[in-house]
């Protein structure tokens, strides 16, 4: 009951927060379920999409920079935030990437810029690979998906006992997560924020184990090497040299596999650069792809 009362109070807070900063909640309803999601901005339409354990709440730094150019659409992916969490769902990246299209049909936008991190990079180049007359760019931040780069000690751990760290089973393991997010070191969050999201991620573990292991899987999924080969959408990769979790040796191997890539390593920077280098990622990107 307290849980339950805390959970409501926090979001009514953020989502207050998100009002007065111009990003509206919404929520739209396809066979795939409720997606619950943030609009705001004007201009061209631009798809923001979050990494696994995530939710739309991690581009709070960045969207209000972009929404002096773009209209943004932030989604709680699927199985992920507020969004529904279907049993028959599927996570292979390829079933997101559709997924996220069908949400987009639904709200009538047509064609799009593309913004994600990490299993959201690697969607990012699902959408730029399997659907070019939609996207208008893709940007991948510290993307998943890309065969070949070298471990990280967590992918290591991962490979050897399969372990699945990312999902975590208490508050502590939580707090840890977030940590290694940053290099170590998470930047400033009020403490109702963080235990809200922490105790929404506990509760999520069953769903977090499974959406990992469905999309991190070569026989099911598309190396994210492949998707940006083959596609004739503009890219750009951004990766932080000091990301925990997806090693930054990605960059080079993209960038190898489509050499028109605009790419961009930022130091002392870990996995998640558009919360706590918010300004350089969107003067980048402004630079990839100027504004109208």
């Amino acid at each position: 009951m307290i849980d339950s009362l805390m959970n409501w109070i926090c979001r009514k807070l953020i989502d207050s927060k998100c009002k007065q900063m111009g990003l509206i909640k919404q929520t739209a309803d396809t066979v795939d379920g409720r997606t619950v999601f943030f609009k705001g901005g004007q201009g061209p339409d631009m798809v923001l999409l979050h990494g696994f354990g995530a939710n739309k709440e991690n581009w709070l730094a960045l969207a209000p920079r972009l929404m002096r150019h773009y209209t943004v659409w932030v989604p709680d992916l699927i199985g992920f935030g507020e969004s529904d969490r279907p049993a028959n769902a599927r996570f292979h990246i390829a079933a997101q990437a559709e997924r996220v299209v069908r949400w987009l049909d639904c709200l009538g936008v047509k064609s799009f810029h593309v913004m994600g991190n990490s299993m959201g990079g690697y969607m990012a180049g699902a959408l730029a690979a399997n659907f070019p007359n939609r996207v208008l760019s893709a940007c991948l931040l510290n993307p998943a998906g890309v065969n070949g780069a070298e471990h990280t000690a967590i992918g290591q751990a991962f490979a050897e006992s399969g372990k699945i760290i990312l999902a975590p089973t208490t508050f502590k393991e939580y707090e840890h997560i977030i940590d290694l997010c940053f290099n170590g070191k998470a930047p400033p969050m009020p403490g109702f924020m963080r235990k809200y999201f922490g105790r929404m991620s506990i509760q999520n573990k069953a769903l977090l184990d499974r959406v990992f292991m469905e999309f991190v899987i070569p026989d099911t999924n598309v190396s994210l090497n492949d998707m940006v080969a083959s596609t004739p959408v503009p890219l750009m990769v951004v990766w932080g040299d000091s990301d925990l979790l997806v090693h930054s040796s990605g960059l080079a191997l993209l960038k190898q596999a489509q050499p028109a890539i605009h790419d961009l390593m930022l130091e002392n920077t870990g996995h998640c650069p558009m919360v706590d280098r918010a300004s350089q990622v969107y003067k980048a990107h402004l630079a990839f792809m100027p504004a109208s």
